[in-house]
């Protein structure tokens, strides 16, 4: 079997949410300090070289283990370097958004044209904005293997020529399904409300009310909370304590919700 040349980028933020949404934050955490654990296994189906490893990271970004610590993202960068990775600083431009995913797609299609011959590209990320970067390698004659969600949709799915689900990726990692409804990749709805939900929170700056969580919510999903059953977890209180151990302060229109810090502070006149 002749060797695959590869490149691979990967969406250090995207992912490492995904896992800690999916599997836990342990897991994530093993995913951050360890990446030639699940590397190895990630190109080692087939002989190939991984001509370009990079990896595209909002230094800024936080994790929380279940302890309560919390890591930087920038903690990370070591690891990714010693695996082989260039490490590409992806701040957020907005409150909500980096610029990762531009930047791959345009690294993606500049690595297509070099003279330097990739037979494989490898994007690890779970954002459907990558279709039509997937469809026009597949249209320049180039293998594509994409990592994301297992519950991926069939649209994304179907632009590349293989998919691995996170939950083999946290396999590797030592992860074991759980049978708890609303848990470890058990509903992409779940994993996605969970993710928005705690991304707006840690972006707050103050309270935010509930009918505005909501409608944030809607808007970056598609999806409403109590059609969702809020994410399976049957009110909003339990969501929000699994999101992050976030609370609701009573008031008009369902009250605000808060950050576990700002839960003893008097509410505002």
């Amino acid at each position: 079997m002749p060797e695959l040349r590869s490149a691979l980028f990967l969406d250090f933020d995207n992912l490492i949410s995904g896992l800690r949404d999916g599997a836990g934050s342990e897991v994530a955490l093993r995913f951050a300090q360890q990446p030639e654990t699940w590397l190895e296994r990630l190109l080692g189906d087939r002989p190939r070289r991984a001509l370009l490893r990079r990896c595209y990271m909002n230094p800024a970004g936080s994790l929380d283990d279940e302890d309560g610590s919390r890591f930087r993202y920038s903690e990370f960068r070591w690891a990714f370097m010693a695996a082989g990775f260039e490490v590409i600083d992806c701040p957020k431009l907005t409150r909500l958004k980096n610029a990762a995913d531009v930047r791959i797609a345009l690294d993606a299609m500049e690595a297509m044209l070099s003279p330097a011959h990739f037979d494989e590209f490898n994007l690890l990320s779970t954002d459907s904005d990558f279709v039509p970067l997937l469809l026009r390698l597949r249209a320049a004659d180039r293998r594509t293997r994409l990592v994301a969600h297992p519950e991926v949709g069939r649209i994304v799915r179907s632009a590349a020529d293989e998919v691995i689900g996170l939950d083999l990726l946290a396999g590797w990692l030592g992860w074991q399904a759980s049978p708890e409804p609303g848990k470890p990749f058990g509903g992409q709805v779940a994993a996605d409300l969970l993710g928005v939900v705690r991304d707006i929170m840690s972006d707050a700056q103050d309270p935010v009310h509930v009918p505005h969580l909501g409608q944030m919510v809607r808007n970056r999903t598609g999806r409403t909370l109590r059609g969702s059953d809020f994410a399976g977890y049957g009110s909003l209180d339990a969501l929000l304590a699994a999101a992050g151990g976030f609370v609701r302060r009573d008031g008009p229109g369902g009250g605000h919700v808060l950050r576990p810090e700002w839960a003893d502070q008097p509410p505002a006149a």
